[in-house]
């Protein structure tokens, strides 16, 4: 009896392994449909973008034809703005709608496009499992949880369109597990034919400033003498450049981190008289600032504070 109720046990724990290694591949090949349906389907739809207290509503169309991909992005509230892409290209309207800032889309990833192409790593740092079904927009979805091995990155939570893949909404939750932050599809075509007019800048009559600096039409590397040592694990050199940034007149040098779903910023500059060292955060954004060699350091991402002060820390002056 003692032996027919060890096999039954073993039998069940065999079961249960089977079952938890099967919920995986299934979420992550439904992830991997994911990542590959934001930039190979036709959409348009207007999406929610809530942190802290504050909600931003944007309309995104996007389309993807034989010369690659095109989006629109128009923001419904707040500061007027439009934001145009042309495969890695992104082009900025300001809200004076006569100056527009030219960058180019390295490592930053949108909203529904924010999974990597290649999702493979994340297994590494995340457990990945299936969720429930759900209804996003008037659309049935599947629901997938990505849940952080370690204190350097957010969980996340997903939901795809059972019909195309496509994500519909995505929220991020802290080690207390609160939602600290979240998209939402709050209605949305998928597959339908659209204009390329719909989704091309017109540039005619506009001032260009390019975020690489002006006639700089190349990347421009970081000058010379700064290292950052150690990186949290997982988080990999994406990019290494100077650039300006919106309201700045001169490049400062910009280097970004990224595990494939957040992404974190180094920027080095000069010692500013409003330099204030130390660590901030507004909802799931931290930043963290010190001095090195008369400059100063801000490290800035939406992950957890132990990463921005990692970062931070490693930076040295050769």
């Amino acid at each position: 009896m003692k032996q027919w109720l060890a096999s039954g046990l073993l039998c069940v724990a065999a079961a249960s392994n089977v079952s938890a290694a099967d919920n995986q591949d299934d979420a992550f090949q439904l992830l991997q449909r994911m990542a590959n349906a934001a930039h190979q389907l036709n959409y348009s739809g207007s999406f929610v973008y809530q942190h802290e207290r504050n909600m931003e509503t944007s309309r995104i169309t996007h389309l993807k034809d034989a010369n690659g991909e095109y989006e629109k992005l128009v923001m419904l509230n707040g500061h007027r703005r439009q934001v145009f892409r042309n495969n890695d290209e992104v082009y900025c309207f300001l809200s004076d709608d006569k100056t527009v800032m030219v960058d180019k889309r390295h490592s930053k990833r949108y909203f529904p496009a924010l999974l990597p192409p290649q999702i493979a790593e994340l297994k590494e740092f995340y457990d990945i499992k299936l969720g429930g079904e759900e209804r996003v927009a008037d659309r049935d979805s599947r629901v997938i949880f990505l849940t952080p091995k370690d204190a350097y990155r957010y969980g996340h939570r997903l939901w795809a369109d059972k019909l195309t893949g496509l994500l519909l909404k995505a929220s991020i939750w802290n080690e207390q597990h609160e939602v600290v932050d979240q998209f939402f599809f709050s209605d949305i075509k998928i597959g339908l034919a659209i204009n390329p007019k719909e989704v091309k800048p017109k540039l005619h009559g506009k001032k260009l400033v390019r975020s690489t600096g002006e006639g700089m039409d190349q990347l421009v590397p970081i000058d010379d003498g700064w290292d950052i040592s150690v990186a949290p694990p997982g988080f990999k050199k994406m990019t290494a450049m100077k650039r300006i940034l919106p309201g700045a007149h001169m490049p400062v040098n910009h280097v970004v981190f990224s595990d494939g779903l957040a992404a974190v910023s180094v920027f080095i500059e000069p010692v500013s008289v409003k330099t204030v060292p130390g660590l901030s955060s507004q909802g799931a954004v931290h930043a963290y600032t010190r001095i090195v060699a008369n400059h100063q350091i801000t490290v800035l991402g939406e992950v957890p504070p132990a990463t921005v002060i990692q970062i931070g820390d490693a930076v040295s002056s050769k």
